[in-house]
């Protein structure tokens, strides 16, 4: 954080320095010392400091540093809930999965299929490489919109975000892919949309950047079906921006929005194939039923505890006041009833480019704040392609205090990115050991009374040891003689944290009403008739869930187990005897 006091006292933008670096020093000269001095002595060569290094060299060291915790820290975390899911029923490989595209389960899918193993470094390792390349993409795209030193600050703040830096950096989910992509999209789509940057920067193939352009939406949709919002944020766009207007009269966006259809074509083929599953399932979940008001006050706390609150509202006011700044600038043409005052080339740029992010971004951010008034608040991180938009904005507003601002509002900018580093890998830190260790458990366990989110991170590795002498038995019946038993979940998480720790050894079934994609892992058919050791944490079973007697002829208790964490008991899991599995197996969702 200590290279940011250099960014901001040497460099002001691309090609200019600031008053300091160029203020003329009068210092006394004797013209025959002087010749004396370079006939004896050597050029000195200019020395390179901490405080010397360019913003690219900057965005290195944050890619490096970065890459390295994240390592560190997936080896020291256990798969979380989706995590083990998408590791489990990316065997085998799909055309597209129940409740998400397919691209983040061939990730995992083909680092197994290729190395044999289930280490949960490897699996991770895609999906922190994608990140880095993730905050390359964020430095060049705000470096070309704003000026590289505004390009390293929105590299620094999108590695302190936790919704983004954490869970989307390191993690095995849709939303790493779903931010490459978007931001190689967006890379793409700038050489055509805004106004080029000087006379030599005007693009020369632009069907071909429109066609880059639609491949990296469509591996933005093939990722998670939040990148229809990059689509409809460029459309937003190209709608209300005059000199963007003329791209809807040539056919390149329309030829780029083809691309992205080609490329996504597998998720629509797996969907026809099993009626729209997966578009009914995700348009199922914001369900309306009347306004709740406060479902969207506990949404917009939800995404200000992921965004960490001094970057949720320092990115919620830049964006507020870009769209503050648009509605005023509509309403000033309205009035006029004729075109504004002539703007300078590069202002014209600035101002289009504020814009576009703001198109880009508030799609997601309204849509998922406001189907909350629906009465389901939904999850905090479904706003986050949104935000992802707005950083290079309040990128642009930190570069403008530290290039312009009072000494003391430059002493505080920095303080904030400082400290905003600093409380990251606290809370990083604080997280990390809690996970590995329950220290905050311990210490307080009335915060813990309804559970202990962090136990969801702990890999069952304790499971397969203890129930390896109850899959060793085999029962002679007419379907399956001397079949092996497999392994029943009574729900699709606990189905996820089972075949993970199993390494594809024994098969393993959801047996409930709600199996996500272990629909389409297994054909149920094949195991009737056939007992299993049915696997189910102790008392948390709802209430509603099927009973075990109706899928099984009978179901015995055969004792218990536990996952430990740092060598003590954590979860405690029931284990059953399920003898035949009978053919009235309840309906599946959606």
């Amino acid at each position: 954080m200590m290279s940011f006091r250099s960014i901001g006292t040497s460099i002001d933008a691309p090609g200019r320095t600031t008053a300091t670096a160029t203020r003329p020093r009068h210092l006394p000269y004797d013209p025959l010392h002087a010749e004396r001095r370079q006939a004896t002595e050597p050029e000195p060569t200019k020395r390179s400091t901490p405080w010397s290094r360019s913003p690219h060299e900057y965005v290195l060291l944050i890619i490096l540093a970065t890459l390295i915790g994240r390592i560190i820290l997936a080896s020291t975390i256990g798969l979380g809930v989706d995590e083990s899911y998408q590791v489990s029923v990316s065997r085998p490989l799909s055309l597209s999965y129940f409740d998400h595209p397919p691209l983040a389960f061939w990730l995992p899918g083909l680092v197994t299929l290729l190395t044999g193993s289930m280490n949960r470094v490897l699996l991770r390792l895609p999906f922190i490489v994608l990140f880095a390349g993730t905050t390359w993409m964020m430095f060049r795209l705000t470096a070309r919109l704003f000026g590289d030193r505004a390009g390293a600050i929105a590299a620094l703040i999108l590695n302190v975000t936790p919704v983004l830096s954490v869970s989307t950096g390191g993690w095995i989910l849709p939303d790493g892919p779903l931010m490459f992509w978007m931001l190689a999209s967006a890379l793409c789509l700038e050489r055509v949309l805004l106004p080029p940057r000087s006379a030599s920067d005007v693009v020369r193939a632009p069907a071909a950047w429109w066609m880059a352009a639609g491949a990296c939406a469509g591996l933005a949709m093939l990722s998670k079906y939040h990148g229809v919002f990059l689509l409809a944020g460029t459309g937003l766009f190209l709608l209300t921006n005059r000199d963007a207007r003329q791209w809807l009269r040539r056919p390149e966006p329309y030829l780029a929005a083809l691309v992205a259809a080609l490329v996504v074509s597998p998720v629509l083929l797996w969907n026809a194939q099993h009626d729209w599953i997966s578009f009914r399932f995700q348009g199922g979940r914001g369900g309306h039923s009347g306004l709740h008001i406060v479902p969207v006050l506990q949404n917009i706390g939800g995404q200000l505890g992921y965004l960490l609150p001094w970057i949720g509202i320092p990115l919620a006011w830049v964006l507020g006041r870009v769209l503050l700044e648009a509605a005023r600038d509509a309403w000033q043409r309205v009035a006029r009833a004729s075109t504004t005052d002539v703007e300078a080339p590069n202002e014209e740029r600035v101002h289009a480019a504020r814009w576009w992010l703001a198109c880009l971004a508030i799609g997601p951010i309204a849509t998922f704040t406001l189907i909350a008034l629906g009465g389901h608040r939904g999850l905090p991180h479904w706003q986050a392609p949104g935000w992802l938009f707005v950083i290079p904005l309040l990128a642009e507003r930190v570069d403008a205090r530290l290039a312009h601002g009072s000494a003391r509002a430059v002493r505080r900018t920095r303080a904030w990115l400082v400290g905003s580093a600093v409380a990251f890998a606290l809370v990083v830190l604080a997280l990390a050991t809690e996970i590995t260790f329950g220290w905050a458990n311990r210490l307080s366990p009335s915060l813990f009374a309804k559970g202990d989110p962090s136990l969801e991170t702990l890999d069952w590795h304790d499971l397969p040891t203890a129930i390896a002498p109850m899959l060793r038995e085999s029962r002679s019946d007419a379907g399956h003689v001397g079949a092996r038993p497999f392994i029943a979940a009574t729900n699709w998480i606990d189905a996820g944290k089972i075949a993970y720790a199993m390494n594809g050894r024994v098969d393993v079934v959801c047996l409930c009403s709600e199996p996500h994609h272990f629909a389409f892992v297994h054909d149920e058919k094949g195991y009737l008739t056939r007992d299993a050791v049915i696997v189910e944490r102790a008392g948390a079973r709802p209430p509603s869930s099927v009973p075990l007697s109706e899928y099984f002829r009978s179901v015995k208790p055969i004792g218990t187990t536990v996952v430990t964490r740092d060598g003590s008991p954590a979860i405690t899991l029931d284990l059953y005897r399920g003898e035949t599995l009978v053919a009235d197996v309840p309906a599946r969702m959606p």
